[in-house]
């Protein structure tokens, strides 16, 4: 009895310990123009890069980049402005469509993201809605698109 308890604590530390650990370390600037490097940017600067560190090591082949991406904006839009600078600051290119004053569009854009609001970003056929930083990170990464702006090619 007290052998399977043993086996049974082993395997549970050995799995806890040999878990990946991951952080995302921002690089922000503030007013000033001063740099720092920190979990989340504080309040009055601006997040200008990033960089995730892992402790994982594996062998996994790397995902391709896969699918166009669609961007619906409309002139105007601080919202589309920044999903267009995201993507522009990762080398990530895409086909752009203004829905303003265009019923086709409009009605293409109901259809695809079930309402019309802008930006929407579609990523492999899943509708971004909105300037949602992580979603966009974890759309774009998990469609194998490199999201760190330092790993550009």
């Amino acid at each position: 009895m007290k052998c399977a308890r043993l086996i049974a604590v082993t395997l549970f530390l050995s799995a806890y310990c040999c878990t990946a650990a991951a952080v995302e370390i921002y690089r922000c600037k503030d007013s000033q123009g001063s740099i720092t490097f920190q979990d989340r940017c504080p309040p009055g600067s601006t997040p200008v890069g990033e960089k995730n560190y892992s402790t994982a090591t594996g062998t996994a082949a790397p995902v391709q980049p896969s699918g166009p991406l669609t961007l619906y904006v409309v002139p105007d839009c601080d919202s589309c402005k920044q999903v267009e600078e995201f993507l522009k600051v990762r080398g990530i290119s895409v086909a752009e469509k203004n829905v303003d004053k265009n019923i086709d569009l409009q009605n293409e854009l109901k259809k695809v993201a079930g309402e019309l609001r802008v930006p929407v970003l579609v990523v492999k056929d899943k509708p971004i809605v909105g300037y949602n930083r992580q979603a966009l990170l974890k759309a774009l990464s998990d469609a194998g698109y490199k999201t760190d702006i330092n790993e550009r090619k």
